[in-house]
């Protein structure tokens, strides 16, 4: 194998990387908005459940009420100390932003990609180079991934892997059948 097929390779597996990463992060976002709701959608029934227990308790009497009360009250309150550690808000922020930046780093390597016979090895070298730079900053910037999100990944992008020509039909192209090399219909 000679040395610009080794480049090739390499850009290959680092794009693919970045395709990875970028899912993960994506993935984590989604988990993280989920979270967030239903701890916002928690905070809101107990503090309702609190507030409606206070207000019978005072006037109706009923004592079991104010336990009631009493339980949703330090529940919030737990929610709420538990939240002063946990920012679902910042992180989600933090792996969108990640995830964005990796898309521009994806799109460079795609690029590259398209642009690799026309350029020397030198220069292929070089704009992998700046490539890798721009990813270890984008790697400290930010926090990493999950195992859990990085699993989901690997099943989501198996599940959406083409056969030969299935993206070429979907987008509605006429293209050589690569495998039969027979002329493809329209559709």
């Amino acid at each position: 194998m000679d040395n610009k097929e080794k480049l090739r390779n390499q850009i290959s597996d680092s794009a693919g990387n970045v395709l990875y990463t970028f899912s993960a992060h994506w993935n984590i976002v989604n988990r993280l908005k989920k979270i967030y709701f239903w701890i916002k959608v928690i905070q809101i029934a107990l503090t309702a459940l609190s507030t409606a227990g206070l207000i019978a308790t005072i006037s109706q009497g009923v004592t079991w009420l104010s336990w009631l009360s009493g339980f949703c009250s330090a529940g919030a309150l737990f929610l709420n100390l538990y939240m002063l550690n946990f920012n679902p808000a910042d992180d989600i922020k933090k792996h969108t932003d990640a995830a964005n930046e990796l898309w521009d780093v994806r799109e460079s390597f795609k690029s590259l990609d398209v642009d690799f016979d026309d350029l020397d090895v030198a220069e292929i070298r070089e704009r992998r180079d700046e490539l890798n730079i721009k990813l270890g900053e984008i790697y400290k910037k930010y926090p990493g991934t999950d195992d859990r999100a990085f699993k989901k990944t690997q099943k989501r992008i198996k599940d959406y892997q083409f056969e030969q020509g299935e993206s070429a039909k979907l987008l509605n192209i006429e293209r050589k059948d690569l495998t039969s090399g027979e002329q493809g219909e329209e559709q």
